[in-house]
């Protein structure tokens, strides 16, 4: 696995491209693992608050990577994950990605909004590892649904697992 920088953000290069707007690094190590766990070989690009990741997503829309799954956290640095979602189905490039949020809130108001702007998983992240691994299959199950498949909105009640 190469990891370089680029454009302010972590990269990892392999196979499916795979955003994530995460600033923990024990998430971040904790993400990999869930994708390693689930077979998924990829190209993750990691930023760690809300600027860097709108600059990526602003540099990807005219000739950058396009990421196939973006997964956010909603209380990033500087640009919280609510305005990058909005931005990403606001008419980007990116508008039918699938996008996960995955969040350590467990508030019905921020479910509800981030359904009503469009995301496609809310998962609330989990002490426990083996349980936090599994988002690996939530990824996996997106991988390929972009533009193929129209997007089928989230809905605003708890699903089970995953603290979904």
């Amino acid at each position: 696995m190469i990891i370089r920088r680029s454009l302010n953000c972590t990269c990892m290069f392999e196979y499916a491209p795979i955003f994530l707007a995460e600033d923990s690094p024990a998430d971040v190590y904790l993400f990999r693992e869930a994708l390693k766990a689930h077979g998924i070989e990829c190209n993750l690009f990691v930023c760690s608050d809300g600027e860097e990741a709108m600059s990526f997503l602003l540099k990807a829309e005219t000739d950058g990577p396009a990421p196939e799954v973006f997964v956010l956290d909603l209380n990033l640095p500087k640009i919280n994950g609510r305005d990058i979602l909005r931005h990403l189905r606001d008419g980007s490039r990116f508008a039918q990605a699938p996008v996960i949020i995955l969040t350590s809130s467990d508030n019905p108001i921020d479910r509800a909004d981030c359904v009503r702007m469009g995301a496609d998983r809310y998962v609330r992240k989990v002490a426990n590892v083996s349980d936090f691994l599994k988002i690996g299959g939530v990824v996996k199950a997106m991988i390929g649904q972009t533009h193929a498949t129209p997007r089928v909105p989230l809905k605003a009640t708890p699903q089970p697992g995953l603290g979904e």
